[in-house]
This record gives structure tokens, sequence and C-alpha cells, in this order.
């Protein structure tokens, strides 16, 4: 996994300050699996938002709200839905 380009003062879920350069974030593997893993979950109704917060907070031990796992799940049931009508329009 590669560094990302810092976007703004926060530092998602999932990454960290680069420490030789402060403009870098790098990926944190584990947590972006579990992140992945809830997402999913999430996504098919096994758990609720404040499950999936739960659980992230007790497999990587760092927090993530609700709210902002409300966010994460959103985009990627935007991106799932768009592929899928991609998948439709050429198939």
């Amino acid at each position: 996994m590669q560094s990302i380009k810092r976007r703004n003062g926060r530092v998602p879920f999932g990454y960290r300050q680069n420490p030789e350069d402060r403009t870098l974030l790098d990926p944190i593997p584990k947590q972006l699996e579990v992140l992945d893993e809830i997402t999913d979950l999430v996504c098919q109704g096994v758990l609720s938002l404040r499950e999936g917060s739960d659980w992230i907070l007790h497999k990587t031990g760092r927090s993530l709200s609700y709210q902002g796992l409300k966010d994460k799940v959103d985009v990627k049931k935007f991106f799932s839905q768009k592929q899928k009508l991609l998948v439709n329009n050429n198939g």
C-alpha cells in the first residue's frame, strides 16, 4: 500500500501521519482490512452502525464513531451501485 496526500487537518481512519513528510499519510493495513470487513457486514445488514463501530474499536484499538462509519458505508454503497449500473449498461 502506498502513502496518500493529506487533504485536511484530520487523519482518516486506517492511516497515520508520515513521520518524515507531514503532507503524506501512511496506510495501516490491519485497520483498513477491519474497516473493509465491517463496512461489508453493515452493508449486508448483519451489523448496525453502532455495533460496527464497537467492533472496529475492539479489533483495532482505534475508535471510529458510528457517524464516521456511516460515511464510509455510504461511499461503499454508492460505488457498488455505480459499478452495478456500469455492468448492466455494458452487458
